[in-house]
């Protein structure tokens, strides 16, 4: 019995240390594996169809990765080289605005409460100080982000690499990915009903994470910056990317962006007496309000309806604490290890703390 458990503690052992030697060498590649896992399982209902259509699942996998290719890879290129291009035309407009000592156009005359405050904005604005500040502030952003699309663009080939283990675990996902989450459910010390539930469970919190987080945050933040294309505003594409992130954000959500910036149209249109800037104020007011907000209230009920939810604050939390740990893949890691620890509590809940309610 001995010499059995010696076995099988070299065995657990041997295990472990090989375990963490291959997340080593995965490491360099781990944003890759996972964005490929995230991108199978939400291109997993299309794949499905195709197999049963075309009675091949290599096939559907690989057309459903060649779709993937199209629908996101391309756009997204296509994406940081216009916000790169944006990113120093903004700069170049903010930076002339702010070396001419203007926040807003024009000056006002009248003694009223918004005149005297936008007159005080302009004076701050031609303080030295404040100038460099900002433009310190502008130049370090547009630096930073330009430099690191440069890097990405520059490094091809570590591009390609990624792009292609990303793509080839999204493939094999396509395909094994049942039969590998059916495997690793056996691995966990828990009764089958208890199995089952983890994954079933985490499944949904994974489904309500991606398409009732994620997905609509993105049409939010393309509904912004078609909003701000629509009425004129610079850098729509920078403020599209931005709400998108910000949708995220419990309660303020994208209004962060299109509120300040309708007002911004109205109160530059009334210093300047311009019918047509208080018109796209109030256009871009309207729009933000019942089309950029209102777009999370419909989505996201008839997207989860019948699912488990994610809590606002642990997206919150797990968005902005993945980002500062993970760096841009954390944008995923973050929200899942928190919806995991969800879906662990809940199921606790339910098995251990309910049943002594129960008997009370």
């Amino acid at each position: 019995m001995q010499k059995e458990d010696t076995y099988r503690n070299f065995f657990l052992g041997t295990l472990i240390v090989i375990g963490i030697a291959s997340l080593i060498i995965m490491w360099p590649f781990l944003g890759s594996v996972i964005g490929g896992a995230v991108l199978a399982f939400v291109f997993t209902p299309i794949y499905r169809w195709l197999a049963r259509k075309l009675n091949s699942q290599g096939i559907a996998a690989f057309i459903t990765v060649l779709l993937i290719l199209v629908m996101i890879a391309v756009p997204a290129v296509i994406l940081l080289q216009n916000l790169t291009r944006e990113a120093q035309e903004s700069y170049l407009f903010l930076k002339q605005d702010i070396i001419g000592g203007k926040l807003i156009e024009g000056h006002c005359l009248d003694q009223g409460t918004v005149c005297n405050l936008v007159n005080s904005a302009n004076e701050l604005m031609r303080e030295p100080d404040t100038r460099d500040y900002i433009l310190g502030i502008l130049t370090t952003i547009v630096r930073t982000f330009t430099q690191r699309v440069s890097s990405w663009l520059v490094s091809l080939p570590q591009l390609v690499i990624n792009a292609l283990i990303l793509f080839f675990t999204t493939y094999y996902l396509l395909i094994d990915g049942k039969d590998l989450v059916r495997r690793m459910a056996l691995l966990i010390p828990l009764h089958e009903h208890h199995q089952h539930q983890i994954i079933t469970q985490f499944s949904e919190v994974t489904y309500a994470l991606i398409y009732g987080s994620f997905v609509v945050a993105l049409v939010q933040g393309a509904l912004g910056a078609f909003g701000f294309w629509l009425f004129g505003i610079q850098g729509f594409l920078w403020w599209g990317v931005l709400m998108a992130i910000l949708a995220l954000v419990p309660f303020l959500g994208t209004a962060i962006v299109w509120l300040p910036a309708s007002l911004f149209l109205l109160l530059n249109g009334y210093i300047q007496g311009e019918p047509s800037l208080i018109a796209r104020g109030v256009g871009l007011f309207i729009f933000g309000l019942l089309v950029i907000s209102s777009a999370d209230n419909i989505l996201k009920p008839f997207i989860i309806a019948g699912r488990s939810k994610v809590h606002p604050l642990l997206i919150l939390v797990g968005v902005f604490g993945g980002l500062f740990l993970f760096g841009i893949i954390g944008l995923i890691i973050g929200p899942f290890v928190l919806s995991l620890f969800q879906t662990l509590f809940e199921i606790y809940e339910r098995e251990h703390v309910h049943p002594l309610h129960h008997f009370r």
